[in-house]
């Protein structure tokens, strides 16, 4: 027996599970945003230039805030700036009294009511300066604050478009439509979080840092007291701050529910048209439309409760002072320009805490963002080994699956691939039959390693695909697929897809080859016509053949074409037909479809079922002993 003794865990109750879930969803949100801000970095200069100006609006807007003592002196207590100033500076020697008394030369030493005006004047005037520099310098580091952060959103999309054109495919099936999501609602909600912060980084902390320093200058037990405010504030924050992640990771996931519900009904609208079901349609969208709601509610409901629960914190604080300074002012023991003065830096004080209040919610709404995003980047990727293998030019290949077992989950069974083995000569066609489900597309997907098999491999030439460089490896091979994929834009590009530097006769001439130049040249603008999305525009069969001419173009060894021939009518079939037959000289090529007018153009026919290969041989050995296939070759589909 072991010796080691296994300790039993007791569950926890639920309210301490999700405080340690919201606690760790908290810490990657926070990581998330972190990694999201190194973005920034190769846009340093603009934005440390915008920061910087945004310094400049903070210090302007606290030297407006300083410039209304000697304004309240002038209008309150009717002083004498000039004489005020002398005063001060001889009372106090200190390290600015030159600059005082320098400064009292600039207004008039007479205390008559036309000196006053001119001294409430010159006040006036350069407190406008003041106000003008501050505007301009927000202005600046405005537009330079966005500019930085909308290079950083480019920046963020393209590394996200790269993700999803090298993650393994199977990753990326069945969820398109959340990866659309966040290539729109995800990538906006960073957006916003990132330039709010940055946009009141500097401005807005800093005003309160230099309106808490002339406050403490000038009564630094009353701005003491004032402070007491700041636990309950932070208090506030992390507990809505915790609630606004969740709702914000919540009303994302309902994006992509929308996005996804409402790609599928347009799509198949001429299903929901024809059988009615508009209505239907209609109130499932509405359904998410309200669970959508409900979410984008609560963050509103948060976000309209988090700036006047600080304000109100602050006012209280402020009435408690007002009520301290107003006791001393009735005592005389500060003069009423003073008690008016600290009534305003509190005021001012509040106004930054009330936007950095905002700021956080708006921060960890891109934090829940971001960490949705990361957990799409930090996907592995398709990559070539270090010291990838190639192949030769300009022959057939020869093929082999050896002992190869795949499943799409680890859970299915039987697998969609069950220890399948084959060798394809090259040269040789080679058509795959069988029911629907039976693994022919699946084993098809493995030579260009569009899926890897959990056991087995695939040799080309007696190499295998994995030590060969994706990009290599996939110029030697053309496909056809069972939908084929039709991009909107003009003809002459979707037929040179996969051969960009065909010219427009070759492109004419693979057009010809399948059948389908006629209709092109018909076309308004011929080969520079653009297509609508999705080939919608097309007929079933004119997709089809648009995806032959591509492959008929493409310099590739290895052919694949999975059900090439099934939505085009029998006279084009026969001229695809003997096209293909043309075009399969000097390659390997793999035929999968259900019409026995295919299977025929085989020199083999593999027959699948279940995942396994059942038989291989010659059409006409395999009627004679394979049940089968003679099912399938005289099914009404065939």
């Amino acid at each position: 027996m072991s010796d080691t003794v296994l300790e039993r865990v007791e569950p926890q109750p639920p309210a301490i599970a999700l405080r340690r879930a919201a606690s760790t969803d908290g810490r990657l949100a926070r990581s998330a945003f972190g990694r999201m801000l190194g973005l920034l970095w190769p846009h340093r200069r603009p934005l440390l230039a915008g920061l910087l100006l945004g310094t400049g609006v903070a210090l302007t807007y606290t030297a407006n805030l300083v410039g209304l003592l000697p304004v309240l002196k002038v209008l309150v207590e009717g002083r004498n700036l000039h004489d005020w100033l002398l005063e001060h500076a001889a009372a106090k020697p200190t390290w600015y009294s030159a600059w005082l008394q320098a400064t009292a030369g600039l207004f008039p030493a007479a205390s008559s009511p036309e000196a006053l005006l001119r001294t409430l004047l010159t006040l006036l005037l350069v407190l406008v300066g003041i106000n003008l520099a501050g505007n301009a310098f927000r202005v600046l580091s405005q537009y330079l604050v966005l500019y930085a952060s909308n290079r950083m959103l480019m920046d963020l999309r393209r590394r996200m478009y790269r993700k999803a054109l090298h993650v393994p495919l199977l990753r990326l099936a069945g969820d398109v439509s959340e990866r659309v999501n966040q290539f729109m609602s995800d990538t906006r909600e960073v957006f916003v979080g990132v330039t709010t912060l940055l946009g009141k980084i500097a401005r807005e902390p800093l005003k309160a840092a230099c309106v808490l320093a002339v406050a403490l200058w000038f009564d630094w037990k009353l701005t003491a007291a004032f402070l007491l405010i700041g636990p309950p504030a932070v208090a506030l924050l992390w507990l809505f701050g915790r609630r606004v992640r969740r709702a914000t990771v919540r009303l994302l996931q309902g994006y992509g529910g929308m996005l996804s519900s409402l790609e599928e009904t347009l799509q198949g609208l001429d299903l929901v048209k024809g059988y009615g079901r508009e209505g239907h349609e209609r109130r499932r969208l509405w359904q998410l439309e309200r669970r959508m709601l409900r979410q984008q509610m609560k963050l509103v409901w948060i976000e309209a409760l988090t700036s006047p629960a600080i304000e109100v914190l602050g006012i209280l604080a402020a009435s408690a002072g007002i009520l301290w300074l107003a006791a001393r002012t009735f005592h005389g023991e500060i003069t009423p320009a003073h008690f008016m003065l600290m009534v305003g830096l509190m005021a001012a004080l509040l106004d930054p805490l009330r936007k950095i209040a905002a700021v956080y919610n708006m921060v960890q709404r891109a934090g829940a963002a971001s960490a949705r995003i990361f957990e799409f980047l930090d996907q592995p990727e398709e990559r070539s080994p270090r010291r990838a293998r190639t192949l030769p030019w300009g022959s057939a290949r020869d093929v082999r699956f050896e002992n190869v077992t795949f499943r799409y989950t680890p859970e299915q069974t039987p697998p969609a691939l069950d220890n399948v083995s084959l060798h394809v000569r090259a040269g040789e066609c080679v058509a795959i039959v069988g029911p629907n489900g039976s693994g022919k597309s699946t084993l098809l997907r493995l030579p260009p390693r569009l899926i890897e098999p959990q056991s087995g491999g695939v040799r080309i030439d007696g190499i295998d695909v994995r030590e060969l460089g994706l990009r290599d490896l996939r110029q030697q091979i053309a496909i056809v697929s069972q939908r084929p994929v039709v991009f909107a834009r003009s003809v002459r590009e979707n037929i040179a897809y996969g051969n960009e530097a065909a010219t427009l006769a070759q492109i004419r001439e693979a057009a010809g080859r399948a059948h389908i130049a006629d209709f092109i040249e018909s076309l308004p603008d011929g080969y520079e016509t653009v297509l609508g999305e999705f080939g919608t525009s097309l007929s079933g069969g004119q997709r089809q053949r648009l995806a032959l001419a591509r492959a008929f173009l493409r310099p590739a060894t290895i052919l694949i074409f999975d059900e090439a021939t099934s939505e085009v009518d029998a006279d084009c079939e026969r001229r695809i037909h003997d096209a293909l037959m043309e075009l399969r000289q000097g390659k390997t090529t793999f035929l999968i479809a259900h019409r026995h007018t295919v299977m025929e153009l085989a020199e083999r026919i593999v027959v699948m079922d279940a995942g396994r290969i059942i038989d291989v041989g010659p059409h006409a050995e395999l009627l004679a002993r394979c049940p089968l296939y003679v099912a399938l070759y005289r099914s009404p589909a065939a």
